[in-house]
């Protein structure tokens, strides 16, 4: 074995993928807990207990675990510095499906965002592999203007990383997929922040959005269906005051909080007796409401722990930015890091009541193929950083 394969093998992260294998795990294991069929408390044996369990979606997503490990594999095999010239096809094919999904779009949850694949029984979100692909043509040409000064300085550089970044968060949003386009919006802020972003132009680029978001709401108001902005307002309505209008658009978050309360300190146990979740109480509870289950089920102390995984392991990928070898590869680091930090702090924050309601899953435990695949391939992109790091800079 050569030396180089020997350094690169040192210096694989055996504590993100040890990690994330255990938030997987955890999240099958709710998924089992909250899918199963209401217990009462008066089974006997263990095959009264494993005739209640629904493992449809347990299943499904241990399958899509599988399809997200292999991307995760193909990644991190190849120098990402590779990725550099091949990303600008991955962007324009991205594009491309997000303006597709107005013409053949399946709408779910109020948002035309899903291809629908009924002969295999499954449904692609493009925005979430975009997810990626922005990461990765963001980090390319903010790195490219790095190279020149040590910092993202010139106007043209700052424009391109700008225009490369809101013409996806533009076609999200007015799918309308609010929650997603915040977070491109969050993993383009923490690419500019690793460019060391002059604070003026900053300041100069949130006026002339403001300015661009009220003049498109003028102009759209006017002269087009408002249809979104009555989508937007009833969130933030919801959001403002749930109890308002319990029944319907405050019926999310009411019963969440209400599912999370129940399980008070400790919680009730995964598999008990009678929980809501597994009564229906809590809308999606498999995928955008899931951490109600959990903390329903392992209360204040296992929702805490989960919360504390996700620090750690976050805290671990900003470390890895850190030390990278390049700013190509700490931008890249930095960008899956502002991307699974956005879905928890929005996730976590609708399911207590402290954010809009939006169709964001909990990454790594909430049921969806395309989160997960595209959560995956951010963990192999942040390994293969770390394991080329020892590469001159």
């Amino acid at each position: 074995m050569s030396r180089k394969r020997e350094s690169i093998i040192a210096h694989f992260d055996w504590f993100t993928l040890v990690t994330v294998f255990a938030l997987v795990a955890f999240g099958l294991i709710s998924l089992a807990s909250i899918m199963a069929t209401p217990f009462t408390g008066e089974e006997q044996g263990l095959s009264a207990y494993v005739e209640k369990l629904n493992l449809e979606y347990v299943v499904r997503q241990a399958q899509n675990f599988m399809v997200g490990l292999a991307a995760m594999l193909v990644i991190l095999v190849f120098d990402y510095e590779i990725y550099k010239p091949l990303i600008n096809y991955a962007y324009i094919g991205i594009i491309a499906l997000l303006a597709l999904l107005y013409a053949v779009g399946a709408v779910r949850g109020g948002a035309q965002a899903w291809f629908a694949l009924d002969r295999l029984n499954r449904a692609l979100q493009p925005s979430e592999i975009g997810k990626v692909v922005l990461i990765i043509m963001l980090s390319k040409y903010v790195s490219k203007g790095m190279e020149k000064t040590g910092k993202l300085h010139s106007f043209k550089d700052i424009a391109i990383a700008l225009g490369v970044a809101l013409l996806p968060i533009g076609l999200v949003a007015v799918q309308p997929d609010l929650g997603t386009a915040a977070v491109y919006a969050v993993i383009m802020i923490f690419i500019l922040f690793i460019g060391r972003i002059s604070w003026q132009w900053i300041g100069i680029s949130l006026g002339v959005f403001a300015f661009a978001v009220v003049a498109a709401y003028i102009v759209m108001l006017k002269f087009f269906d408002i249809s979104i902005f009555e989508y937007v307002a009833d969130r933030f309505t919801s959001f403002a005051n749930p109890e308002a209008d319990p029944l319907d658009a405050g019926y999310h978050m009411v019963q969440s909080k209400m599912a999370i309360g129940s399980g008070q300190m400790w919680g009730k146990g995964f598999f008990s007796a009678g929980t809501l979740a597994q009564l229906h109480y809590v809308p999606e509870r498999h995928t955008d409401f899931i951490f109600a289950g959990i903390g329903e089920g392992v209360g204040f102390v296992g929702g805490a722990a989960v919360i504390v995984a996700y620090f750690v392991l976050l805290f671990r990928w900003m470390w890895i930015s850190y030390r990278a070898r390049d700013s190509f590869g700490a931008c890249i680091a930095a960008g899956c890091m502002a991307m699974i930090l956005a879905h928890v702090f929005e996730n976590i924050g609708m399911n207590i009541g402290l954010m809009p309601v939006t169709g964001i899953p909990l990454p790594f435990i909430s049921y969806g193929g395309s989160n997960l695949l595209a959560s995956m391939m951010c963990v192999g992109l942040v390994i293969n950083v770390n394991m080329r790091r020892f590469k001159e800079r």
